[in-house]
């Protein structure tokens, strides 16, 4: 069974991050505090790869066989 895609760039989900309040990225002079959100509801979870929200998605949920490239 392959891994459900992710919407925002279209590679599988192999993990998830359950990031609501962000992390710190080093941006070549100081870290700065990025979010995963362009609003204020954020979802609980996060494309690892591409850092994007994963509104519909939670790695409990049943994965359809033909979610994925295969």
């Amino acid at each position: 069974m392959d891994a459900p895609l992710c919407p925002n760039c279209g590679t599988p989900i192999t993990r998830a991050l359950d990031a609501p309040y962000g992390w710190w990225e080093w941006n070549g002079q100081e870290y700065v505090h990025t979010t995963q959100a362009t609003r204020v509801d954020m979802a609980p979870w996060v494309h690892y790869d591409c850092m994007k929200e994963l509104r519909q998605f939670h790695p409990q949920d049943p994965v359809p066989t033909s979610s994925a490239a295969g």
